[in-house]
């Protein structure tokens, strides 16, 4: 009889020390793995942890040659965008469908600046309220990639012989257009920086 009872003892305790290793075991290998994550980001492991590039962030750049559309709630502007032309008579002929990407001038969400120019009162009039733009409305380009959201820094008039398409390190969107309405003596710029960007997968959730 002793010795069935210590037979049932001893099994007992098999049973409770199986049972405590299979709870503490996935916690000590929880703990190893934050540990090692740990040092490896402090720089005492061998793994390298490196922010996302701007390339792998965006992928690479979009021209206008692919659908793009520009849209400023605070003046009811919404307007295809389309690539301009190094032919001066062919980039006029666009410029009379709608707002267009100057040649050679930045991408959307990317370093440098993307200059888009539109008429004020001729043809399509797309950018006729250009001027009652303020700092810190703004702006959204949208193309097959997503959304980029630009905010207003400054509205100022220039000479027309001024260049606007000058690089940027930072992404910068400039919106230019005739002053005074219905004359072509001066040039209105508006100058916005990228606020952010939408992913289209997270469009379409």
């Amino acid at each position: 009889m002793r010795g069935r009872k210590s037979t049932v003892v001893a099994t007992l305790l098999t049973v409770a020390v199986l049972v405590a290793a299979a709870l503490l075991i996935p916690y000590l290998y929880r703990r190893a793995r934050s540990e090692t994550a740990a040092e490896d980001a402090s720089g005492g492991g061998s793994q390298e942890y490196k922010p996302l590039t701007h390339d792998e962030l965006l992928g690479p750049p979009l021209s206008f040659e692919t659908p793009a559309f520009i849209s400023i709630p605070a003046v009811g502007i919404e307007e295809e965008v389309r690539e301009g032309s190094d032919d001066e008579e062919e980039l006029y002929e666009i410029l009379a469908l709608g707002p267009i990407h100057l040649p050679h001038t930045g991408f959307p969400g990317w370093p440098g600046n993307c200059v888009i120019s539109g008429h004020r009162t001729t043809k399509t009039r797309p950018f006729n309220r250009l001027d009652e733009l303020k700092p810190g409305d703004a702006v959204f380009i949208r193309n097959p990639r997503g959304v980029y959201e630009y905010r207003v820094t400054e509205l100022r008039y220039i000479d027309p012989s001024e260049n606007v398409t000058l690089y940027t390190e930072n992404p910068t969107l400039t919106l230019t257009t005739c002053a005074p309405e219905g004359d072509a003596t001066l040039r209105l710029v508006v100058r916005a920086t990228l606020e952010g960007f939408v992913p289209v997968e997270e469009l379409e959730e």
